[in-house]
């Protein structure tokens, strides 16, 4: 592997060892990877199982896939003897991927360099704007800490009590009282970083109905908090409809007019607009188009993110151009070096959840890619190969034949419950094999968290790479949100 240039590279202890773990995991992938590039879909088409060792299939033949996730999430107790290289392959991937574990102290990496570059707290300059009513409301008055949970489903409101109170601790280090909250959609987070944390907020989001919805409810929740605080002081999140694209993005001219718009709605001066960005779960090419334009401008004091939907990213394989991935030059200078859309897009699903669902035997809407497999076989002598069919929930009870008709539903001439193809011999034996193709996906699941840990780790390099000191750390629960792992950068002036 190439290196990125020297002048260019973080030496410190951490940056060194993640640009090792990045060769490992290619060493591994390039072994591999083919299980993560393989479409389940084509579990009988293309004889996927066939295409394991020799000494796997063997033993996995007749593992229930309850007994595989039991041992895939590390049961000691697990008695079967396993093939050495699937017990390495399984040793591997754990001692490589980025610790997800919430909680753990260890899990957070951060670069030596951040250490110069800790900003020390001026209370002069920022100041918490949270009056002293407000915080005993908000934590001990059940009904007044329920106007902030309002029309938000559980697992996002989870996200963002976590998210919030990084982001205000962020802004509090890098006296920065203004954020720009990226991809804001009907504004939760921005309302509990202005009501509750006393800053000035902007929302980008190109949907405008969602930004129209957000200001109705900016407006319901002031009415409400001033209701038990008459003199509550607000700070209305402002909202702003646009597409980032890096195509057609004038950086001058977005930072212009969010400067503008916190001066004119927030009352600030021009040295106090400043900003910090967010983006809680920026879609595809968004997280990397934020790093860049936090990178490249002086005005963005701090970054927050936590990206999604790693499939949707513009792979490139230049140094000039747009780009998605990879970003930092290191991995750029990497020849032959791809990840896969198929790779990408099982990285984005929680191997603890899938894990407990294997151990407890809670797996039956697993069978759906059973269903899909065979199905495809069908489609294929249709000339319907890959075809986009209507998504289906494998509830239980639900036989072959009626997940055919309701999936082709959508075709001009979709399969009959008689359709002679369903009922024969071979699609019977397909269906047989359900936990063969459990397996093979479970496979791919154990191999799932290098890729993720390859793309989050690209990006903690882009940022050494400029002196911009990152941290990864795990923010949520993987359990209830499965991309839990937040990249925060803070400048030092």
């Amino acid at each position: 592997m190439m290196a990125a240039p020297e002048d260019t590279r973080c030496r410190c202890k951490v940056c060194i060892k993640i640009r090792v773990t990045i060769d490992q995991i290619l060493s591994i992938l390039d072994i591999y990877g083919w299980l993560l590039d393989s479409y389940v879909v084509d579990f009988f088409e293309e004889k996927l199982w066939e295409k394991l060792p020799e000494s796997w299939k063997c033993t996995l033949q007749d593992t229930p896939p309850r007994e595989f996730g039991n041992w895939l999430a590390g049961d000691i107790l697990c008695t079967r003897v396993w093939p050495l290289s699937l017990l390495a392959l399984r040793q591997v991937t754990n001692v490589l991927q980025i610790n997800r574990n919430h909680g753990d102290p260890a899990s957070i990496v951060s670069c030596d360099s951040s250490k110069s570059a800790d900003i020390e707290k001026d209370d002069t300059k920022f100041e918490r704007d949270r009056k002293d009513t407000f915080d005993d409301l908000y934590s001990h008055d059940d009904k007044f800490n329920n106007l902030f949970s309002k029309h938000i489903k559980k697992k996002k409101r989870y996200e963002i009590q976590e998210i919030a109170q990084v982001c205000a601790d962020c802004a509090y280090e890098a006296n920065s009282k203004c954020i720009v909250d990226i991809g804001a959609g009907m504004g939760h987070l921005a309302r509990i970083l202005a009501f509750r944390y006393g800053l000035c907020v902007t929302c980008i989001e190109q949907d405008c109905t969602l930004l129209q919805q957000a200001s109705k409810w900016d407006q319901e929740l002031l009415m409400s908090v001033k209701k038990y605080i008459p003199d509550f002081c607000e700070k209305i999140p402002q909202h702003l409809s646009a597409k980032l694209e890096s195509s057609n993005l004038d950086e001058s001219e977005l930072i212009s007019h969010l400067q503008d718009l916190f001066q004119n709605s927030f009352n600030l001066n021009k040295t106090e607009t400043k900003f910090g960005l967010v983006g809680l779960h920026p879609c595809g090419d968004l997280a990397p188009l934020l790093l860049q334009l936090y990178a490249s401008r002086s005005e963005a004091k701090f970054i927050c993110i936590v990206g999604c939907c790693y499939m949707k990213l513009t792979l490139k394989s230049e140094i000039s151009g747009l780009k998605g991935y990879p970003l930092s030059k290191y991995l750029l200078l990497c020849k032959n070096h791809m990840l896969s859309y198929t790779s990408l897009e099982v990285a984005c699903h929680a191997i603890e959840k899938y894990c407990d669902k294997l151990k407890t035997g809670n797996y039956e809407d697993l069978i759906v890619h059973t269903y899909r497999a065979a199905l495809e076989t069908i489609l294929v002598k249709k000339n319907k190969k890959h075809s986009q069919l209507r998504n289906v929930k494998v509830a239980k009870g639900m036989t072959f034949q009626q997940y055919c008709v309701t999936a082709t539903s959508n075709f001009d001439t979709h399969i009959q419950p008689e359709d002679s193809d369903i009922h024969n011999c071979e699609i019977k034996s397909y269906l047989n094999r359900w936990q063969q193709v459990i397996i093979f996906g479970s496979l791919r699941m154990m191999l799932a968290p290098l890729v993720e840990t390859i793309v989050l780790l690209d990006r903690f390099l882009f940022l050494s790479e400029q002196n911009l000191s990152p941290t990864l750390k795990p923010v949520f629960d993987s359990r209830l949100s499965p991309r839990n792992l937040m990249l925060i950068s803070k400048k030092s002036n």
